[in-house]
């Protein structure tokens, strides 16, 4: 295949979502008029944040999306637009590109974001996707800083369905066939349906407004509840006890309590709301207390810093 054939199926692909951006060729995009003001960036390679062996290519592209907007909305900014950057592999067919895309697309058409332009190449090794995503705060935006001791900390949605999800794909390995996926799938128990849609279709939307109606500070969690609460509480330089540790937990997924503390990848927000106010959808499920800064505890019992971490020793948390 060439280039060019691939540029043209990737822009008919986000042209049926209505999300692709001006058709010029240049190599730069103009942006003022989006008045973004935040950015974010995230990799997905591969072996490490996707295998088809577990699912078809389309979920892969909606994740790649769907973990960058998670980042923009934990600043409680608008996603506006996005680059795409592939590397793709000899081995892939044009059609392996398209389905990537098409995941993308679909989630970047749900939320009517456009893809401003990115970039290709080949590679000898694994399928790699950067997506660079531009999000505009509307007032004074909401950062992982401003926690302070008596707070209460809520989540928009539970957490741990997602490592659930991932539990039930690498048992059965159902493989990238889209139709023999989709059988497969809908054969499931009711409980691990909705554990694989958490992993592979995460709902990164939340159902607020505005965090900042209520919210001091904010992160969204990507690599296990108890990292990122660590790494909420050292950034505002306190502590925070889980203290309702059993309302996060996403058990209508089979979730355990492992799953909500080092599973990741629920891509829903932790946010630090002063004590009074009570977000509505929202669950409480600790406080904020005096502490060693990034330190957490679970019903005042401190629990190590379990989570995903791409440069842990062999052994060590991996997405796939």
């Amino acid at each position: 295949m060439r280039e060019e054939d691939v540029v043209a199926a990737i822009r008919a692909t986000f042209a049926r979502h209505g999300v692709c951006g001006e058709e010029v060729d240049d190599d730069c995009s103009r942006i003022d008029h989006l008045l973004a003001s935040h950015v974010t960036t995230d990799v997905v390679v591969e072996g490490v944040d996707f295998d088809r062996a577990l699912s078809p290519l389309r979920f892969a592209g909606y994740r790649a999306l769907a973990q960058n907007i998670s980042d923009l909305y934990a600043n409680d900014c608008d996603p506006v637009g996005f680059m795409q950057a592939l590397c793709v592999p000899r081995r892939y067919s044009l059609a392996d590109v398209i389905a990537f895309c098409e995941g993308t697309a679909a989630l970047a058409g749900a939320l009517g974001v456009p893809l401003l332009g990115g970039d290709l190449s080949r590679t000898d090794g694994p399928f790699t996707c950067a997506i660079t995503a531009l999000g505009r705060a509307p007032g004074i935006a909401v950062t992982r800083q401003g926690a302070r001791v008596g707070q209460g900390l809520w989540l928009t949605a539970p957490v741990g369905g997602s490592a659930a999800g991932l539990r039930v794909l690498l048992r059965d390995r159902p493989g990238d066939d889209e139709l023999a996926f989709l059988g497969w799938r809908e054969a499931l128990p009711r409980a691990e349906q909705r554990a694989v849609r958490a992993h592979l279709e995460p709902r990164v939307v939340h159902h607020l407004e505005r965090l900042s109606d209520f919210a001091v500070a904010a992160i969204d969690v990507s690599d296990g509840l108890a990292r990122d609460a660590s790494r909420l509480a050292r950034s505002s330089g306190v502590a925070i006890d889980l203290d309702r540790v059993a309302d996060a937990i996403d058990t209508a997924a089979g979730a355990t309590l492992d799953d909500a503390l080092g599973g990741g990848e629920d891509w829903v927000v932790l946010c630090a709301v002063p004590d009074g106010l009570v977000p509505e959808g929202c669950r409480r499920v600790g406080t904020v207390i005096d502490g060693p800064p990034g330190a957490v505890f679970v019903d005042g019992v401190r629990v190590d810093d379990r989570g995903h971490d791409h440069f842990a020793p062999p052994g060590g948390a991996k997405h796939a």
